[in-house]
């Protein structure tokens, strides 16, 4: 120990999992944050009486003289106030980068674009069902830094795992490491697509055993060439010796070849093909570590929709509503479109850009949706996109609120209302979350009561 303090920046979940750790080891710590609200007032009222907390601002050199800047992964790694603590020697951890050093446990982490909670989290129920002591963590559910007193060196740690968080790890060694696909996002933090397609490559070359590929995406499956363990993957995709893949109507596992059947397709509950993608990688993740066919297959039966991600939320005169708050960028809102080929589709979309092309989700627009309900401060952009392309059944309002209220006097049965907005959710909402369920209540108030949000 020395008499400088571990300067925290955030007073996030992570932010506060870091102040809560170190100070337990002895540390002395200061919290900053630029916000002062009383949200954060009453989260930080806990913390132990070694943590300093400063809100409402702090100058660039507040790490300058510290012993260790650990920073929440909202702030980017090159912020200037992180440039000038390396300017002067001192070391930048983040929760996550902590998480990967102390960890005794076995970790299979999971990252890509698009599917990683649902993917984490259905790996998860299997291991848990294969009987294995499972923690899951990183971008999904309560922090792990301060839960890795309860981990063994024999359990399963399972992290979701987004490029905020890669990018701030030294060396991410994951037991198994799953990229399941990449495509353009987050270019407003990463600056270009190769730079953010790297940090999901890091966990690939640091991978201790096993790395599990998506195969459908040429640039997952390319990253097999900087892997210096076993490659499995996953696809629809057959030019591949190990893995998962769809035969006919059964998922299968492919170990040398041989393909050995898991379940039929049809029962998995969830909506999309996307979903049957998810479940191939969960499908060859589990068995990389070891777990038979029998509680694969029954832990999928089982699984429930994860909240925000295609999850009905009402089943009412003929009219199914769906919350897919996580569709926050372009491919997630196509495949969310996809997902009910049999269905017309009532779509509300809009949000807050990334700095990504809409072209290909107005097209699919067009191809997918009865009528579209535009909202929040993108609208006006989708709806020049639309009209552009002659597509007339389109409202626009102000609110996720307001748009709730139209599509419920749009809708007719056999519809689906789907929440899928293709954009995040910063410009009304502080994520994803709070947009979901803000969607929820919405909903259960047209019927006069409360929608179950998980």
């Amino acid at each position: 120990m020395t008499g400088k303090p571990v300067v925290v920046i955030g007073a996030g979940r992570s932010g506060l999992a870091c102040a809560r750790t170190l100070a337990g080891e002895g540390h002395h710590i200061l919290l900053v944050d630029r916000s002062d609200t009383p949200a954060i007032r009453e989260r930080v009222a806990i913390l132990p009486d070694t943590v300093e907390v400063r809100l409402g601002g702090y100058p660039d050199d507040v790490a300058a003289d510290a012993l260790m800047v650990c920073p929440s992964p909202g702030v980017p790694w090159d912020a200037p106030e992180l440039q000038v603590a390396r300017a002067h020697g001192v070391p930048v951890r983040s929760e996550m980068d902590l998480v990967f050093e102390r960890c005794r446990a076995r970790i299979c982490g999971i990252t890509g674009t698009n599917g990683k909670t649902t993917t984490t989290a259905l790996v998860a129920a299997i291991l848990e069902r294969a009987g294995e002591r499972v923690h899951l963590g990183g971008n999904i559910g309560v922090t792990m830094l301060d839960r890795l007193d309860a981990v063994s060196d024999t359990d399963w740690v399972v992290l979701e795992l987004s490029s905020f968080q890669i990018e701030s790890v030294q060396e991410p060694r994951c037991a198994i490491a799953c990229v399941l696909n990449v495509t353009a996002d987050h270019l407003d933090r990463h600056g270009d697509f190769e730079t953010y397609a790297e940090t999901k490559r890091r966990l690939v070359r640091f991978a201790l055993d096993d790395a599990v590929l998506g195969f459908d995406d040429l640039i997952t499956r390319e990253m097999a060439a900087v892997a210096s363990c076993r490659v499995e993957y996953f696809g629809r995709g057959r030019g591949f010796a190990d893995g998962a893949t769809r035969v006919g109507d059964d998922v299968v596992s492919v170990e040398a070849g041989s393909a050995s059947p898991v379940l039929p397709v049809r029962d998995i509950p969830l909506f999309g093909e996307h979903n049957l993608q998810n479940v191939l990688a969960a499908v060859a993740v589990a068995r990389a570590a070891g777990v038979p066919i029998p509680p694969i297959a029954l832990a999928v039966r089982d699984f429930q929709p994860v909240p925000h991600r295609l999850q009905p939320v009402r089943d009412q005169d003929g009219v199914l509503w769906v919350n897919d708050s996580k569709a926050t960028n372009v491919e997630s809102a196509i495949a969310a479109l996809r997902s009910f080929p049999d269905r017309t589709i009532v779509w509300i979309g809009g949000g807050k850009g990334a700095g990504t092309s809409i072209e290909a989700l107005a097209d699919e627009i067009v191809a997918r949706a009865r009528h579209a309900v535009l909202n929040g401060a993108s609208a006006g952009e989708l709806d020049a996109a639309l009209a552009e392309r002659g597509f007339a059944a389109r409202t626009v309002v102000a609110t996720l609120g307001e748009a709730v209220a139209a599509a419920a006097l749009i809708a007719h049965p056999g519809d689906v209302v789907l929440l899928a907005p293709g954009y995040k959710s910063f410009d009304q909402f502080s994520d994803f979350e709070e947009r979901g369920r803000a969607f929820g209540e919405a909903v259960g108030h047209l019927a006069g009561h409360s929608v179950e949000q998980g």
